[in-house]
């Protein structure tokens, strides 16, 4: 088979009836249906949840105590400490 040969048999396309030079339409993708939980709402910033700046100070002086009476209780409990 010569170069000649095998240049005829190769497949050539059909040319369009219009001359413009378009790419062809794209077809859109299929969308597929999935379970997808509701989006949460939106965050707060932390100037709407905090009106007092001293909340925190209470809520870690707070906490604190009630650390040192949870202490002071097992320490009781385990005889560590004369009430």
């Amino acid at each position: 088979m010569s170069m000649r040969d095998q240049f005829e048999d190769d497949f050539t396309p059909p040319t369009q009836s219009s001359s413009d030079r378009v790419p062809p339409p794209k077809v859109p993708g299929t969308a597929i249906a999935a379970a997808t939980p509701a989006p949460l709402p939106p965050r707060r910033s932390r100037e709407m949840w905090v009106e007092d700046p001293n909340a925190i100070r209470r809520l870690i002086a707070r906490t604190l105590d009630l650390v040192d009476s949870v202490a002071d209780t097992v320490a009781e409990g385990l005889g560590l400490r004369r009430t």
